[in-house]
This record gives C-alpha cells, sequence and structure tokens, in this order.
C-alpha cells in the first residue's frame, strides 16, 4: 500500500506548473465520471481487473480534483505514462510490475493507471523494499514520498518529466545503469560457460587456457581476436584486472577463489547490479560534498571531498556474525590513547571463559575492572596492545560502532578482512586523523598526531566540524573510469533483499489472464516499439 509522505524535490517539481487545469472546471459529468465515482465511494474492498487498490488514498486524491479523471480521454498522458515505464528496465525494475489488464471499463481503466503510476513514482523516490524492515542492523531511512504531489504533477501532464526525475541522479547510480545494460548485453550474446577448475598461471598451455580466454574474452578482459592455448602475458595481465575487479588476491593464477568468481553465471550478476540499483533508490538524493564512506563488502575507506574520492585505505569490517550496520553518523572528535570500554557480550562470551583458564589473562592483556570486580563494566587500558590502537574516532550511532587503529596491522594484507565485530579498523588512522583535524583552523600534522600518540594519556581533540559518516553496502559499484567491481555477499544482504523483491513483485504482479499482451499501456505504442526493434 503506498504511503503519502513528503519529498520536498517532488513537490517543488508539482506545484512549479500551478492549479490542475481539471479542477473548477465546468465539465458535464458522463457516465464514466459516475462509475469513477462509485468504485471511489462504495464499501469494502476496492478490487479491479485483479488488484486491490487503495480506496482510501484514491478517493482522497480524486476527491481533491473533483472526482474528474485524469487518464481518460488524454491518450499523450497514457503515452507519456507508456514511455516513462519503457525506460523501467534499464534501472533494473520489471515493467511487467505495473502493467494495466486489458480487460477493464474506462473507469477502472482509469483508476488502474493511477494506481501504476503511483507505485512506479513511489519505486523511483524510494526504492520497492525498506532494507530497515527486513535488517535488524540498518538504520539509513527511506526518502519520503508524496503520493498526492505526484498525483497533480500527472493532472497537469507532466506525468513523465516528474517521474524522470525522481530515480537517484548521483553519478554512481547512472554508472550501475550502464553496467546493467552491458551485462545483459553480454547475457543476450551467451554470455559464459562454467569453467572445470584447473590451476594455471604465466607459462601454462593446453585447452583449458583456451577455454579460459574465451571466458575472460566474454566479459571484455580479453579483446574478442585474442586466441591461441598459451597462457601470456596478456592473459596474466587480464587475469590480475579480474582479480583487482573482483576483491581476489592480485596474484595472476587462476586458483580456487578465482574460479569461484569466474564461474558466477552472468545471469547473478546481473540480478547483483539490479540489488546494488534497488539499494542506491531507498538512499538519500543529497550526500554532502564532504563525507566519509566505507563499503563494507569491498572492507574499503574512502574519503569524499568536494564531491571528489580523496584519501582511501584498506579497512577490516565486521565478521558475519557480527556485521557492520548500515548507518549514517557524524564523526565528533578523535581520541588518542583511547581506552577500550568492552562490550558486556565480548566479556561474557570471549573474556570469561579464557579467564577460567588463565588467571592471569586479564592482568597480561591490561583488562581492569572499573569499579568492583565481576560487577561493573571491563576496560582494557591505553597503550600498544589495546584492541583500538592509539586513535578512535568517535562517530556516536545506536550500534555504538566507530573507525580505529588496531594493533594487528599485518591483518590488512589478507584479502577478506572480516574480522572485527561490527566496528572499522583502519589500515592508516594517522592519515584520517590528519585529514579531519587539519579541516579547522588549528593547523595539524603528523608530528603532531605522533606527539598525541607518544604523550601516552588518553587525549579527546574536538573536530571544528562533524564530519558525516557513511557506512554502506555495495557488492556491485563502478568506479568513474567505467570500472565495474563485484564483491561478495558478505552478509547475505543481497539474498535477503532479492527475496524481500520478489515477494514484493509477486503482490504486485497481476494474474496472468489478466495480463495485457505486452507491458505497453498504450496498444498502438505497443506495436510501434516492437516494429522498431
Amino acid at each position: 500500500m503506498l504511503r503519502a509522505l513528503a519529498l520536498p524535490l517532488l513537490a517543488a517539481l508539482v506545484f512549479a506548473a500551478g492549479a490542475s487545469p481539471l479542477v473548477g472546471s465546468a465539465r458535464a459529468e458522463t457516465a464514466s465520471d459516475a462509475a469513477l465515482k462509485t468504485l471511489l465511494h462504495g464499501d469494502g474492498a476496492l478490487t479491479v481487473g485483479g488488484r486491490t487498490l487503495d480506496r482510501a488514498l484514491l478517493t482522497q486524491l480524486y476527491d481533491a480534483h473533483d472526482d474528474a479523471p485524469i487518464w481518460t480521454g488524454a491518450p499523450g498522458r497514457i503515452a507519456a505514462l507508456d514511455a516513462a515505464l519503457a525506460e523501467a528496465s534499464a534501472q533494473g525494475i520489471d515493467p511487467a510490475d505495473f502493467a494495466v489488464p486489458r480487460r477493464a471499463s474506462p473507469a477502472e481503466r482509469e483508476l488502474l493507471l493511477t494506481d501504476a503510476f503511483l507505485r512506479y513514482a513511489a519505486v523511483l523516490a524510494q526504492g520497492q523494499v525498506s532494507s530497515a524492515a527486513i535488517e535488524s542492523d540498518w538504520s539509513i531511512q527511506q526518502p519520503r514520498f508524496d503520493a498526492a504531489a505526484a498525483f497533480d504533477a500527472a493532472a497537469q501532464g507532466e506525468a513523465e518529466r516528474l517521474l524522470a526525475s525522481l530515480a537517484p541522479s548521483h553519478p554512481a547510480y547512472r554508472r550501475l545503469e550502464t553496467a546493467l545494460a552491458r551485462y545483459r548485453a553480454i547475457a543476450a550474446a551467451g554470455g559464459w560457460r562454467r569453467l572445470p577448475e584447473t590451476k594455471l598461471q604465466l607459462g601454462d598451455s593446453g585447452p583449458a587456457v583456451e577455454k579460459l580466454r574465451q571466458r575472460l574474452i566474454a566479459e571484455g578482459f580479453l579483446p574478442a581476436d585474442s586466441q591461441g592455448p598459451e597462457f601470456d602475458g596478456d592473459v596474466d595481465a587480464a587475469v590480475r584486472r579480474f582479480q583487482a575487479q573482483h576483491g581476489i588476491a592480485v596474484d595472476g593464477t587462476v586458483g580456487h577463489g578465482t574460479y569461484l568468481a569466474l564461474n558466477v553465471p552472468v545471469s547473478a550478476r546481473i540480478e547483483q547490479i539490479r540489488d546494488n540499483l534497488e539499494r542506491w533508490r531507498e538512499l538519500p538524493r543529497l550526500w554532502p560534498v564532504n563525507r566519509i564512506e566505507v563499503n563494507a563488502p569491498a572492507a574499503w575507506l574512502t574519503v569524499i571531498e568536494r564531491g571528489e574520492p580523496g584519501l582511501s585505505m584498506r579497512a577490516i569490517v565486521g565478521a558475519d556474525d557480527h556485521p557492520t550496520p548500515v548507518v549514517r553518523a557524524w564523526m565528533g572528535a578523535v581520541l588518542f590513547n583511547p581506552p577500550w570500554r568492552i562490550p558486556d557480550s565480548i566479556v561474557r562470551k570471549e573474556i570469561l571463559p579464557r579467564l577460567k583458564h588463565d588467571p592471569h589473562y586479564l592482568e597480561r592483556n591490561h583488562y581492569v575492572y572499573v569499579g568492583a570486580p565481576g560487577r561493573s563494566p571491563m576496560e582494557q587500558l591505553p597503550g600498544p596492545d589495546n584492541a583500538l590502537g592509539r586513535i578512535k574516532f568517535e562517530l556516536p550511532n545506536i550500534y555504538d560502532v566507530y573507525l580505529h587503529d588496531t594493533p594487528g596491522h599485518p591483518l590488512f594484507s589478507r584479502v577478506i578482512r572480516t574480522l572485527s565485530h561490527g566496528c572499522v579498523r583502519l589500515e592508516d588512522p594517522r592519515q584520517l586523523a590528519l585529514n579531519v583535524l587539519g579541516r579547522g583552523k588549528t593547523t595539524w600534522s603528523l608530528q603532531d598526531i605522533d606527539g598525541a600518540i607518544a604523550d601516552g594519556d588518553t587525549r579527546r581533540v574536538p573536530l571544528a566540524h562533524g564530519i558525516p559518516v557513511y557506512l554502506l553496502y555495495w557488492t556491485a559499484f563502478v568506479d568513474p573510469e567505467g570500472t565495474v567491481e563485484f564483491r561478495d555477499d558478505i552478509y547475505g544482504r543481497d539474498l535477503r533483499l532479492a527475496a524481500a523483491l520478489a515477494a514484493r513483485n509477486a503482490e504486485d504482479r497481476l494474474n496472468p489472464a489478466e495480463q495485457p499482451a505486452a507491458a505497453s499501456l498504450s496498444p498502438a505504442l505497443s506495436r510501434n516499439k516492437t516494429a522498431a526493434k
């Protein structure tokens, strides 16, 4: 059921054109108008063409327009909606979800067209599924959607322009759209075949190398005219590019991990891109030009300054049983030589069992009770062995996760870096501290940062201005140069999103007997598009 919420950008677009020309017009009521009123103001569920509609919302919308139809007798508006829906597939949205049945009276068709328009507008404006509703650790809310403002726009003949304004305009979203088209083209050309697992590396030769070449050609890592049974320098370079773009150790050797990625079918890659396009639609439309982003599946932090990526570094993120949440928070201070207030769950599940077998475990790891032993919080004292390292970046949030240093720097050499309890450990926290502390009037240098660490005392340095930090989840993304990258669905969020989308689509999809002959709302337009292909 659609929710009438507010979207300032939408309202600004909708109300710019003035009042609807249908309101207050001196038009004679037709039999179709009377039938429309009967449908709107009846009792019980409003089921039309096999679909249950939101009677309360539709009645409210049409009442504001004197119960006048906005689609009946306006073929241009229907054509504009049809043209907009024709673009749905390019954004990973199935136009069939918004199909209008062929067997419907004019009044029924009027309501079904409005329903299709509003549902599609809502999908563009805020996505089909709220991840906050299916995830326990997702606190970035969907954009708001104003159904009344959208309906007013359609009544003014602005449906197509309105729909074009609702999807994310972020370049990363548009690049994913391009990637979707590219991988659909690969699928149309036959995709790629599964490779038998045989370890291959530079200097090898034989039929297995020829099959590897064909696989790399299919995804564009080698040119179409590349041939031969030799694992030569070109194949080695292509394999390394493939590994880099899939988060695999870049060594040129085609081993188990590389085969796992090579053998993901193109259909799964298409679905992965669609899931990430959907995820983009439920995120904010306005992003601060200065911010910090962490992509958990890539285990990577990027500082965005003036809208462009700057400082970046490897990160360690939560293990699969302690996932890093999706959250927006504000970094407010840098803490040098931080103590670690240990969560009760870690004390109970990890520390106390070890203490039973090792009475000196607390002393050796510099753990102390803050108050009466056993009945108060436990802390780890500041120092080189502290789990937070020497620097902590404070960003208050409901999950109590933050960015911090770590004494375990060798772990950053690992390709899979899902190792923490949910917080984000940083490869080079000194550089991030230099970046965020250098934004105020007080100048900080690396020498100042090292001096604050060497002092040994816990020191909190507030930032001149809070910095927004986004902990995000992208398993498919495209860099500004057009390089498409994929990462594993480390926490199963893609899987849960796909299941929720399938359930939502099953509800939205009409009974097959009610489906129109084509997805087009206009039979004439459908014929034209078919002929043009």
